[in-house]
């Protein structure tokens, strides 16, 4: 009996030993009302973390923001002036550190989607150290900066946070002792902020350092056997001998260089009769 067209079976493909057949009734998996809450919340923060990213670059200082007032001036900020004024309110408050703003929000958005991509619901403790974490990391990075960076021609290189807090903590230490006591805070924080073990980001730096290194000794190791081989290789290559004269003999060879045993021979029998004769001249011109 004739199957007809449409009630056949579409060819597959051989793959791991299995016929593998196209499945076109593919089914939408769906999800909890507050799971597509939190990856919109998470989507609507990705496109502004973007947006401050061409905010950000795009700064002009002429441009009418919180803290320039203008007249009658073109906006030369990419993101308009929204993004003038988010620009200039970021740097006022963070400083330099205001780069890192975005960077921040979208780490804090691919953790979060993460951990509710692995659990049915969010776990609110978690997200709390995250932003804990995030808020110390953003803090102790501005008094950071503060201590030890200097100023940007129209802002503090802290900022606000980072020149309150900064001058906060330097009546109990001193420069040495606030930067060091900052430093702890902020390692605590990134940790929090990151879920990143120190242990872990040691391991890795080490072995990265170890394989550039074995990189860089193996390369030098390889170019020196070159050189090695390439000053032994004789100018002219070696030929097979076939019965033939040789074109080259390199002088330094004994084995080649040497005369042959005929011409040794030749050279022996000369020398005795030279000596043959040299004996009966001397026989004859001796006295009778």
């Amino acid at each position: 009996s004739v199957v007809p067209f449409n009630q056949q079976e579409k060819p597959g493909v051989l793959v791991l030993g299995q016929e593998y057949t196209e499945d076109k009734n593919i089914k939408l998996k769906k999800i909890s009302n507050g799971k597509i809450l939190t990856e919109i919340v998470l989507l609507i923060i990705t496109i502004w973390a973007i947006f401050l990213v061409v905010a950000l670059i795009s700064f002009h200082p002429s441009d009418p923001s919180w803290s320039q007032t203008t007249w009658n001036e073109p906006i030369k900020n990419l993101a308009g002036g929204i993004g003038a004024w988010s620009a200039d309110i970021l740097f006022s408050v963070f400083g330099i550190l205001a780069y890192a703003i975005p960077l921040v929000m979208l780490l804090g958005c691919w953790n979060v989607f993460k951990d509710i991509d692995n659990q049915n619901c969010l776990d609110f403790f978690v997200l709390s150290l995250r932003l804990i974490g995030g808020l110390a990391l953003i803090i102790t990075s501005c008094a950071l900066a503060s201590l030890n960076i200097d100023d940007l021609p129209n802002f503090s290189s802290g900022g606000i946070i980072g020149s309150v807090f900064s001058n906060a903590i330097l009546p109990w230490f001193n420069i040495l002792g606030t930067t060091l006591a900052l430093l702890c805070i902020w390692a605590v924080s990134f940790t929090l902020f990151t879920g990143w073990s120190w242990l872990t980001i040691a391991e890795k730096i080490g072995a990265l350092v170890l394989a550039t290194i074995s990189l860089i000794t193996n390369r030098t190791r390889r170019n020196n056997k070159r050189q090695t081989t390439e000053a032994y290789v004789s100018p002219h290559p070696a030929k097979l001998y076939d019965g033939t004269n040789v074109d080259y003999i390199d002088p330094d060879d004994v084995l080649f260089s040497a005369s042959p045993i005929s011409q040794l021979a030749k050279e022996e029998l000369s020398n005795n009769k030279n000596h043959e004769l040299h004996g009966e001249k001397a026989s004859t011109r001796m006295p009778g």
